[in-house]
């Protein structure tokens, strides 16, 4: 950027978004002033450094692959403007923005464009829509939706797990005598007797109806889930009030551990859901297999 360098700096620095131009070689040669107040850096600390350098470690290889195939393709237009991408600041904190980058050539040398937009609203708003779409909205615990997201993303940072599969037993009667409403309030207790059963790394979930699971995180030693699931029948059979009078509902749990006895999302809940079955069978609170 030679004899356009001062045009091409006055123009990209009375944009309200961050700007920064690429060389060939994935290096920094300009930076707006608008990237202080987003990125924390005065635009000079970035010049000659790599873009990586805004990248969280995480993302890094995964965008030199990108951006190497979109720089190959010689195209001028925009290579992609996502909004739920990472950058990192000076201070180490990473930020949701958006990128959009296109190539353009300037006195005979190639560079690319990044104009990087803060989206942190709009990142809070995608974060609470999709809250609200895996929450049941009786209990506040996950939904089948949740439970699945859980499920997959634990799977796939291959740490150990184990799930709880819990039926309510004595649950319909209680439903059928006293009303909807009351079974209502049964679930809603029952939701909050199982968060207090679990640590703050576990999740519960509803799965509809009666039934509920519990996503015990690094939880597989046998002995461990007994107690956990002696701990879980416990709190459940503790009295309910409905009414004038104490109510009690029982459950029938079933165990399965990752990576043991599955490697999917389905293998685990069908192992969990027979070894449930199997408990209620024989009359036990719980089957946790060996």
């Amino acid at each position: 950027m030679k004899n356009t360098s001062l045009a091409l700096d006055k123009l990209l620095n009375i944009l309200p978004d961050s700007v920064v131009v690429v060389d060939a070689e994935g290096r920094i040669r300009f930076a707006n002033d608008s990237v202080r107040n987003l990125l924390g850096y005065d635009p000079d600390e970035l010049v000659n450094q790599t873009l990586d350098c805004l990248i969280p470690e995480a993302y890094r290889r995964q965008h030199r692959a990108h951006f190497g195939r979109f720089r190959m393709q010689g195209k001028s237009i925009a290579m992609a403007n996502r909004p739920l991408v990472y950058g990192l600041c000076k201070s180490g904190d990473e930020i949701p923005v958006s990128v959009s980058v296109g190539n353009i050539e300037l006195d005979g040398e190639q560079f690319s464009i990044a104009i990087i937009r803060d989206t942190g609203e709009l990142h809070s708003e995608i974060t609470e829509i999709t809250i609200q779409a895996e929450t049941d909205p009786l209990t506040g615990l996950a939904n089948r939706l949740g439970l699945s997201h859980a499920i997959k993303s634990a799977i796939g940072r291959a740490r150990p797990f184990s799930l709880l599969f819990l039926d309510l037993e004595k649950f319909k009667p209680l439903n059928d005598t006293y009303g909807h409403e009351a079974g209502d309030k049964v679930l809603e207790i029952v939701a909050r007797r199982l968060q207090d059963s679990i640590r703050s790394r576990d999740l519960a979930a509803r799965l509809g109806g009666d039934e509920f699971v519990l996503v015990l995180d690094g939880l597989i030693d046998s002995a461990a889930l007994k107690q956990r699931a002696a701990v879980v029948a416990r709190n459940i059979r503790r009295p309910i009030r409905i009414g004038d009078t104490n109510n009690m509902v029982g459950v029938n749990i079933g165990s399965a551990q990752f990576p043991r006895d599955g490697k999917t999302e389905g293998e685990l809940l069908k192992v969990a859901d027979d070894n449930m079955y199997s408990a209620k069978q024989r009359g036990l609170d719980y089957k946790i297999a060996n």
